[in-house]
């Protein structure tokens, strides 16, 4: 596997969590694109290392097909520009396809690649007929169009998506450095408490302190040190949330 292909799966990979089935803005995009080819299939396919994923279909139902040397969609991401296939049965390299040799008898297709922002072809905006034709250069390039609006459609929902879970981390890093604020105020209370007081009781015996009180004074010292560790730690770990 060459390092750019490896870098095109990491980026498919990112669009796993992608609710496509309840993206009606995509729906849509089918229906034009079905409606410009006069076709009555059409889908978006994502392209991982073994299969091609049909993420949502017009005309028909699939959820996902090997990726193999005949694959229409395998062809179609190996370029930049809209990918048109007349008739397959006339096309060595689909002659033997399996909706080629199917019921699903196809014969004309047409995709152009769904290229992320870093310009990774991640998948494809297709149509399918079982009739073979021509495609015009018109069309062509509306195809192409539809495959970017696409894409620009699936990275802002991406980007919507990492924007509230962001908002909820940084929601949940307030909230604990709130409880941490919270409660180490009332944590600090006691030994502080106990401190004055002894200091207090030394005063009034002006500065001859008993062992005893002394032995309380080192208690509550101790306990002040353990107080300030614990703040000491809850901050690095507040620290590396925000960091995260």
């Amino acid at each position: 596997m060459t390092n750019i292909e490896a870098q095109r799966l990491k980026a498919v990979r990112q669009f796993d969590l992608f609710e496509f089935n309840l993206h009606k803005g995509l729906e849509d995009i089918l229906e034009l694109a079905a409606d410009i080819c006069q076709t009555p299939v059409a889908f978006i396919t994502l392209i991982d290392e073994d299969m091609q994923l049909f993420k949502v279909c017009r005309g028909f139902q699939l959820d996902r097909s090997p990726r193999n040397a005949t694959s229409f969609c395998n062809h179609a991401i190996m370029h930049n520009e809209v990918m048109v296939v007349p008739d397959a049965m006339q096309d060595e390299r689909f002659v033997n396809n399996s909706f080629v040799t199917s019921p699903l008898n196809v014969r004309f297709y047409a995709g152009a690649p769904l290229a992320t922002e870093d310009g990774h072809n991640i998948g494809t905006l297709c149509v399918y007929d079982a009739y073979a034709k021509e495609l015009a250069e018109e069309k062509k390039n509306l195809l192409g169009i539809l495959a970017r609006q696409s894409i620009h459609l699936m990275e802002l929902e991406m980007s919507l998506k990492t924007i509230r879970a962001k908002t909820a981390q940084i929601a949940l890093q307030n909230d604990t450095l709130m409880d941490i604020a919270f409660t180490q105020s009332h944590e600090f209370r006691r030994p502080l408490a106990n401190i004055m007081g002894i200091m207090n009781l030394i005063k009034d015996d002006d500065y001859t302190a008993p062992t005893e009180y002394l032995k309380h004074m080192d208690a509550a010292v101790t306990e002040l040190d353990e107080k300030v560790k614990m703040v000491v730690k809850s901050t690095e770990i507040a620290r590396q949330m925000v960091m995260a």
